[in-house]
């Protein structure tokens, strides 16, 4: 009993870390699924995290007084994650605007050319088209005195040879 007690007693803190991390492994997928921008707020905290814990390992190890180079260590290394995240999140904002004005410049020559194409005659339609243009003389009425004017009618027929 007293062998296994001493395993154990090695164990604890190797135990305790373990379940720590399946707890936040477990815990940090939700908050990464709830919004579109928490998955970079994830990353920018787990980042931030990991060199501040990095540098206060670092600082405590390599200092005569621990907890005085742990602290110097630690705000090091969230100096060095935020600037991580900066720079990252700069870069995907402008990649970001990148894209959306290319998606801008592609809507447009989308419509262009939708555009474009609708005012090309059909002629797999089984529909002839013809303009006439016709002279409308002067008119007066209701005391409006209407200048003399060329107009073109459009007129849409079915081909002779598609009636049945």
């Amino acid at each position: 009993m007293n062998r296994f007690l001493d395993n154990l007693a090695f164990a604890q803190p190797y135990l305790v870390t373990l379940f720590f991390a399946v707890v936040v492994i477990i815990l940090m997928p939700g908050c990464a699924t709830t919004g579109a921008d928490s998955a970079g707020r994830t990353r920018d905290f787990a980042i931030t995290a990991a060199t501040t814990a990095g540098g206060a390992y670092v600082g405590a190890n390599n200092a005569n007084d621990k907890a005085k180079g742990a602290a110097i260590g630690a705000a090091a290394g969230f100096v060095a994650g935020e600037t991580i995240n900066f720079f990252n999140n700069k870069a995907q904002r402008e990649a970001y605007l990148a894209g959306y004005e290319k998606g801008q410049s592609n809507a447009v020559k989308q419509q262009y050319w939708i555009a474009r194409d609708n005012q090309h005659a059909r002629t797999d339609d089984g529909y002839e088209e013809s303009l006439y243009e016709i002279d409308v003389p002067q008119s007066d009425r209701d005391g409006v005195r209407r200048e003399p004017t060329k107009r073109v009618i459009r007129v849409v027929m079915p081909r002779e040879d598609s009636r049945p």
